[in-house]
């Protein structure tokens, strides 16, 4: 299943959800790069936000909780994932980014570690000429077997 599709069939709330910690990711470094926006944008598509849908959710999220480690598994991971090729889009790794991934990874009920390695195998990846969403989703699979 492709990284993209995983909330594709959830209800609006689970939706809203996962996309505002997207947002969160993207924004953790105090800034918002173009790179990070189209991705954003991307993703938004395919969950079926316009632009100023996604305006209006950047705003809600100074008062959400962080998503809810109820999710299955795979929505879970899925999110994990997203979050990681949001961070690393702009081609920095900015320790706020990181560290806000972490956090959202351990209350998804992963350990923190599995960001570092996530990061490190995509970062293989792109070094062999494959895209950030390419690599993410070979990793993806990687993960979504174990």
């Amino acid at each position: 299943m492709s990284l993209f599709n995983l909330f594709k069939k959830r209800n609006t709330s689970d939706k809203k959800s996962y996309f505002k910690e997207l947002i969160k990711v993207a924004k953790a470094d105090g800034h918002l790069e173009k790179r990070e926006y189209d991705l954003i944008l991307k993703i938004g598509d395919k969950l079926a936000y316009s632009a100023n849908e996604i305006q209006e959710l950047s705003e809600e999220i100074e008062h959400d909780d962080p998503v809810e480690a109820s999710h299955s598994k795979e929505q879970r991971l899925g999110l994990v994932f997203d979050l990681v090729a949001i961070m690393m889009i702009d081609g920095s790794i900015d320790p706020k980014e990181l560290g806000l991934c972490k956090s959202i990874a351990m209350k998804s009920g992963f350990e923190p570690e599995v960001i570092d390695d996530i990061v490190h195998r995509i970062n293989m990846l792109t070094l062999s000429g494959k895209s950030i969403e390419q690599a993410s989703n070979e990793v993806y699979l990687v993960y979504s077997k174990a």
